[in-house]
């Protein structure tokens, strides 16, 4: 197909480009309905604008209504509280004081509600003047009920023929009328307003929408009148292209076809070895796996040789613990045998000592002839004793003897015993990081082995999905090729359609 593209674009320059000074259609219909947009899009901001004033009017004819309520219900309460009074003058009853009291307490609560209400400075102005006649009313009224309780009717009488509350009532109705007058004057002018404005707005929106209706008619006209005349003719130049170029898409369609055919025998043939490949890369998987199995295998004895190495390491610790206490254990008695010789030949000394004495007492009892015999056979007795004692001290200065030099030896011994028990403990140290070694070098093979046997799992799967591709592909080339065929049909009737356009334009 790209050999034929040169072809008819070379063929589709028209005669009609020339420069000419007009509007194109790309800038025609972006202005028509710009023009409609900009109409609209005013139309709908009057149209909002009217709501809002329309909203606002209501809301002003709302709070007008309100506010012409709450200044007859302020009119009310202090005609109550007038009609409650003139009552309890008249009767001396409490129970005519009710409405006086209700009077009373609504009417603050009408004032707040009136001033929270009423926004034009006029009317806040005429309320502030109200308010001090209502307090001198309600003064005025409850003057006369004090009087009227203490018993005091001429005054109350004289109070009421006066009438300063009658003046101050008329001067508030009065005012209370101006509000009302204003209010309503207020709630007209938003009205009228509101209906200007939706005149305006019903007016804008009726144009808007003529405009838009021109503006649609004329950008239909225009883009019309632009086809007609400037794609009728390339569609002529088009048609003859089509037909000079057809031969050489006819042509092209015939390569493609031969190519697509070989296309289809190479994908083939890739197809059968890549699922070759594919029996090999599920067999490495099922070796690397059976590799993983046994690595896994030796890392289990390794680990298991190195609780064992942790436990003689124990053993031995403990034997050295003991072999430690019990060479303590010799050397206290070595020092406790070292006191035994100490006190045996203080025994040997006594002796001695013992048996000259012995002799001297002897000596003595010789000389003291027959007064003395007694003396000399307990003198003899003792140097006897003396002797034995003596005799008694060198056995135990003998055996001490023998004991301390087993005891050097036996220090010796397990002063040896703790050396070879620390060397021990050492190797098997060594030993325990041997084996840790190698369990992590186990470890790391029966990692490395299983992730082999997941990168062969993997790329068996790639495999997969490469002879799923080569299939796919394979599909798609016998598509291409019954397309390419489809093709070569459609080009002919597609030359004779482009003869019959060529005739009727």
């Amino acid at each position: 197909m790209t050999q034929v593209l040169p072809i008819v674009q070379q063929q589709e320059m028209p005669r009609h480009q020339k420069k000419q000074r007009r509007l194109s259609v790309s800038q025609i219909v972006p202005i028509g309905f710009g023009i409609v947009i900009a109409v609209a899009g005013i139309a709908t901001t009057i149209t909002e604008v009217s709501k809002a004033n329309l909203k606002q009017a209501q809301a002003t004819a709302e709070q007008g209504f309100k506010v012409k309520e709450l200044l007859g219900l302020v009119e009310k309460d202090i005609v109550d509280a007038e009609t409650g009074q003139r009552g309890y003058i008249i009767t001396g009853v409490d129970t005519y004081l009710e409405p006086y009291e209700s009077g009373r307490k609504f009417l603050q609560e009408h004032l707040t509600g009136l001033k929270t209400l009423i926004i034009d400075p006029n009317q806040r102005t005429r309320v502030d003047k109200i308010e001090p006649l209502i307090q001198q009313k309600f003064a005025e009224l409850e003057e006369t009920i004090n009087l009227k309780k203490a018993g005091k009717d001429k005054e109350v009488l004289n109070l009421v023929l006066s009438n300063k509350g009658k003046e101050i009532m008329d001067d508030i109705r009065v005012k209370l009328l101006e509000m009302s007058q204003e209010q309503d004057k207020i709630v007209q002018q938003r009205q009228k307003a509101s209906a200007q404005v939706q005149q305006v707005s019903s007016i804008i929106s009726w144009g808007g929408l003529i405009v838009g209706i021109g503006s649609g008619v004329f950008v239909s006209y225009y883009v019309a009148n632009y086809i007609a005349r400037l794609i009728i003719g390339p569609i002529t130049d088009a048609a003859k292209s089509v037909t000079s170029s057809s031969a050489g898409i006819a042509e092209t369609v015939d390569n493609q076809e031969r190519s697509v055919l070989d296309q289809t025998s190479s994908v083939h043939e890739t197809t059968s070895t890549i699922e070759e490949l594919g029996v090999f890369t599920l067999q490495s998987a099922e070796q690397a796996d059976i590799a993983a199995g046994g690595a896994k295998q030796a890392l289990l004895l390794a680990e298991g040789g190195t609780l064992t190495v942790g436990r003689t390491i124990e053993g031995i610790s403990g034997l050295r613990d003991q072999v430690t206490t019990i060479a303590n254990q010799i050397i206290r008695l070595s020092e406790q045998t070292g006191q035994i010789s100490t006190v045996s030949e203080l025994v040997a000394d006594l002796a001695n000592q013992t048996n000259m004495l012995a002799l001297n007492a002897g000596v003595e009892a010789a000389r003291a002839g027959e007064h003395g015999k007694g003396f000399a056979v307990v003198a003899g007795e003792i140097r006897k004793l003396a002797d034995q004692s003596k005799k008694s001290a060198d056995q135990i200065n003998s055996l001490v003897n023998e004991v301390q030099a087993a005891i050097n030896s036996t220090v010796m011994v397990t002063d040896e015993g703790t050396k070879k028990a620390t060397m021990g403990i050492e190797l098997t140290e060594e030993t325990g990081d041997v084996f840790a070694n190698i369990a992590n070098s186990i470890n790391q093979v029966f990692l490395s082995t299983q992730q082999i046997a997941q990168t062969s799992k993997h790329q068996a799967v790639t495999v997969q999905q490469v002879v799923a591709a080569m299939n796919a592909i394979n599909l798609g080339a016998k598509e291409t090729a019954a397309g390419i065929i489809q093709v070569k049909d459609a080009t002919k009737e597609l030359n004779k359609a482009a003869e019959n356009l060529e005739a009727v334009v």
